[in-house]
């Protein structure tokens, strides 16, 4: 669980109150994002809009691991770039399932919890990663919706963006579609699956503008690198087709040189 000093806290719900924007505005709806899932190694800034350091820990009661990241968003920031945090749900039947329902205020105490910590490590935003086995049942939509609708209402007055990874299942309903700011489509494995899943949440009635087209270093027989024309593909899908922008999963497999996923993005959307 996050402890804050009292002053900490006062600043906290005296923002809440007033509705001050602490943080730079959400992306403008005419900006190609590319956002960046990393996996550990040194953190790298070039040629993206939004980092994403992993993974932050939770439990059943909606408490957080502790897990200091100002460095990393002064970082960041100072390059430009944007710093989103994850959740996965690795564990959902443990975890993510029993603080969702809210039965006893756990998913309340986590939101508060998550808005404490972006405001306290001046975090711009969330990115929701609960992904089932066997897909989602009615409850867990309903469920995921929820918890998605709640946090864009608390971080809404903070300018704290919502996003959610997704696949071809019912992952949300209509009211969590219309509160989440993008949908990042784990797309990694060719143009067809892509096609496939722009698709189906085309179906769903997501609008393009909300829609990142994913790609992945580490993805295939060989568990690593990319297919460079693969990635030039779907960027240009993306860029010239009105999406929101690209993901990239994970950029710490990326080669640190000219030959990298990024600047293949780079050189592509130029």
């Amino acid at each position: 669980m996050i402890h804050l000093p009292s002053r900490t806290v006062l600043a906290v719900l005296l923002l809440a109150l007033l509705g001050c924007r602490t943080h730079a505005p959400v992306a403008n709806d005419s900006e190609h994002l590319v956002v960046c899932f990393f996996g550990g190694g040194a953190w790298r800034y070039q040629r993206m809009t939004h980092f994403i350091p992993g993974f932050l820990g939770f439990d059943v009661d909606g408490n957080l691991d502790d897990w200091d990241l100002r460095d990393v968003t002064r970082e960041a920031h100072r390059a430009g770039v944007k710093v989103v945090v994850s959740f996965d749900g690795e564990h959902w039947e443990e975890n993510f399932l029993p603080m969702s329902d809210n039965r006893d205020g756990s998913r309340d105490r986590f939101i508060e919890n998550i808005l404490a910590y972006c405001l306290e490590n001046d975090v711009d935003g969330v990115d929701y990663d609960w992904e089932i086995g066997g897909g989602f049942s009615e409850e867990h939509q309903t469920l995921y919706s929820d918890l998605v609708v709640a946090t864009r209402e608390a971080f809404d007055p903070h300018g704290l963006t919502v996003s959610i990874d997704v696949y071809f299942r019912d992952e949300l309903n209509a009211e969590g579609i219309a509160a989440v700011d993008w949908l990042q489509l784990m797309s990694y494995e060719d143009l067809d699956e892509m096609h496939s899943m722009v698709d189906y949440w085309t179906s769903r009635g997501v609008p393009r503008e909300k829609m990142l087209i994913g790609m992945a270093v580490g993805w295939g027989d060989e568990g690593e690198g990319f297919d460079a024309e693969l990635v030039r593909a779907k960027t240009r899908f993306a860029l010239d087709n009105g999406y929101r922008g690209v993901m990239l999963f994970r950029t710490d497999l990326d080669p640190e040189d000219d030959t990298a996923m990024l600047e293949v993005v780079h050189e592509t959307g130029r």
